[in-house]
C-alpha cells in the first residue's frame, strides 16, 4: 500500500518487515547469540577473600588501616593535658587531728574564728592548719553527703543536722554539704536558716564534731549552701 518514501526515518528494511515465517513476531529471536558474543571468557585467578562479620572484626579493621602510616612526631601539634584548678586533696590525718585537740586541751579553749558577710560564712577552731582552710574553701575536698534543709522550720532543720551530722561521722565522712538556701520566700529575703547555722555549728554541742566551715563555690550551691569538715570519729 506505502511506497519507500512512507518508511519512518532511521529504520532500515529489516525493522520495517517484523513478519517471519508462520506469521508470528518474535523480537527476541536474535537475543541469544548476541549475549553469547558478549560473554568475557572465564578465568583461573582466585577471588579475593572476603571478610567475614563480627567474628573477623580484628581483621576488618587490619585491612582498612593496612595503608595508614603514622605522621610524624616531629612538628606536631601536641595538645597538653588539662588540670582541675583545685585538685581533689585528702583529708586531714589522724596524727595532725589529735594534735590539733590536745593543743586545744592545753589553751583550755575550742574557739572558732569567724568571718561572715551577707552572702559568705566561715568558721574554723584556732589552731587548724591555714592550708586545709584554703582547700576546703576552694571545694578541693571530695563531698561524701549533703542533705537539703532549705524550705524546713528552724525546729526541723536543728534537729535534722544532729542526726545528720551523727551518721556521717559514724560512717567516718568527713567532708559534707549543708544547703541551706538563700532566704528568697522568707519574710524581708533573710536567709533564716544560715544565721542559725553560724550559731549552731560554733556551739559547744557542735565543735565536737565540726572542724570547719565555709561557704559553698557556685558550682556546689554558692551562697545557699555551706561545706563542713567534719572531726575524725572515735568510737567509744
Amino acid at each position: 500500500m506505502g511506497s519507500q518514501s512512507d518508511q519512518p526515518k532511521g529504520q532500515d528494511r529489516s525493522q520495517v518487515n517484523r513478519q517471519t515465517s508462520g506469521g508470528l513476531y518474535r523480537p527476541f529471536q536474535g537475543l541469544g547469540a548476541l549475549v553469547k558474543a558478549e560473554q568475557l571468557p572465564l578465568t583461573n585467578k582466585p577471588c579475593p577473600p572476603r571478610l567475614r562479620g563480627n567474628s573477623d572484626d580484628h581483621l576488618l579493621f587490619q585491612e582498612a588501616m593496612r595503608q595508614v602510616r603514622p605522621l610524624p612526631r616531629q612538628g606536631a601539634n601536641m595538645v597538653p593535658s588539662r588540670t582541675p584548678a583545685h585538685p581533689v586533696l585528702s583529708w586531714p590525718d589522724e596524727d595532725w587531728e589529735v594534735l590539733t585537740q590536745l593543743h586545744e586541751l592545753i589553751a583550755g579553749k575550742t574557739d572558732f574564728d569567724l568571718a561572715f558577710t551577707d552572702e559568705y560564712m566561715e568558721g574554723q577552731v584556732t589552731s587548724l592548719d591555714p592550708r586545709i582552710m584554703a582547700a576546703l574553701r576552694a571545694g578541693a575536698f571530695p563531698i561524701q553527703d549533703y542533705r537539703d534543709f532549705h524550705g524546713l522550720t528552724v525546729a526541723e532543720a536543728r534537729q535534722g543536722l544532729e542526726k545528720f551530722l551523727a551518721q556521717c561521722q559514724a560512717r567516718g565522712y568527713r567532708t559534707i554539704l549543708i544547703i541551706h538556701g538563700r532566704g528568697h520566700r522568707s519574710p524581708n529575703q533573710i536567709p533564716v536558716l544560715k544565721k542559725h547555722l553560724q550559731s549552731w555549728l560554733t556551739s559547744k554541742r557542735f565543735r565536737r564534731q565540726v572542724l570547719a566551715f565555709a561557704t559553698a563555690q557556685p558550682y556546689d550551691g554558692g551562697a545557699g549552701a555551706l561545706y563542713l569538715l567534719l572531726r575524725r570519729y572515735k568510737p567509744s
